[in-house]
């Protein structure tokens, strides 16, 4: 149990934020829109959960917040109503229009060796490589020992990726550009240009207790009016539910809180 209010027993709390116009959802996607998977590429998301995201992005902002590229994202949700903020918030898509931050721009390369050298230097049984442009992701779900994998992926990219960011996430680390980059920053750029009164967000894993961690700032300083909703598995990081306001208990019962609250807004 994660100690955390359910966020469907208190879920007149996140329609009254949403009111406070303009406003927006931001979500993760894989583990929170949808379940994860062994195979990242085989993953889907409830024809529920995509028709509710269709009808909230009627209503207000919604800004899917992934480690996947934009391509991958916008694939797999399926919607162009939503604007995506793909690698840890390197790249967007909205309207149309692909971005990518100048910071990350000159580091393409640099990641596109990198995955060379793991594709020729992690020979893991089971591990996965995901290039994702600009940015990889080694998931190590499916190996036979996934802690002398993970131990064996880290010592890999200590030697091979410097000067680089490697983190962590549920059966995965992550290589990405030496800048200031990741779901909070998106959040906190997105804000901004938007002008937004209010926010929720939604996620299950480290990346996203950044972008609660921003949240929880400007609602602290009083530049928004912001909710962060864990989606509490037993995997979900300690640091994602310390920084948390309510909780829901998997993918299932986002989808089941999305649907409500696109019917009531």
């Amino acid at each position: 149990m994660s100690g955390l209010p359910d966020l469907l027993t208190n879920r007149g709390e996140a329609l009254a934020l949403l009111r406070r116009s303009p406003a927006c959802v931001f979500t993760d996607i894989d583990g929170t829109l949808s379940p994860i998977v062994a195979d990242p590429a085989a993953a889907t998301m409830p024809a529920a959960t995509r028709a509710a995201l269709q009808t909230l992005a009627e209503r207000v902002a919604v800004v899917a917040l992934t480690g996947r590229s934009v391509a991958h994202a916008r694939a797999m949700v399926g919607l162009d109503t939503v604007v995506y903020s793909g690698n840890h918030g390197a790249e967007w898509w909205e309207e149309g229009a692909v971005s990518i931050e100048p910071a990350a721009e000159p580091y393409v390369e640099r990641v596109r060796e990198i995955a060379k050298a793991v594709e020729r230097g992690i020979t893991i049984p089971g591990a996965l490589l995901e290039h994702k442009g600009v940015s990889l992701s080694v998931h190590y779900r499916n190996t036979a020992e996934p802690d002398t994998a993970r131990s064996d992926i880290l010592d890999f990219l200590d030697a091979h990726a410097g000067g680089m960011n490697i983190r962590e996430g549920k059966m995965v680390v992550e290589v990405r550009p030496p800048v200031e980059l990741s779901k909070g920053e998106a959040v906190r750029s997105f804000t901004r240009r938007k002008g937004l009164a209010s926010a929720l967000v939604l996620g299950d894993d480290r990346t996203d207790a950044e972008a609660f961690a921003v949240v929880r700032e400007m609602r602290d300083t009083g530049a928004i009016h912001g909710l962060c909703v864990a989606v509490a598995t037993a995997d979900a990081p300690a640091e994602l539910l310390a920084s948390a306001d309510y909780a829901l208990a998997d993918t299932a019962a986002v989808g089941r809180f999305l649907t409500w609250l696109s019917g009531e807004l």
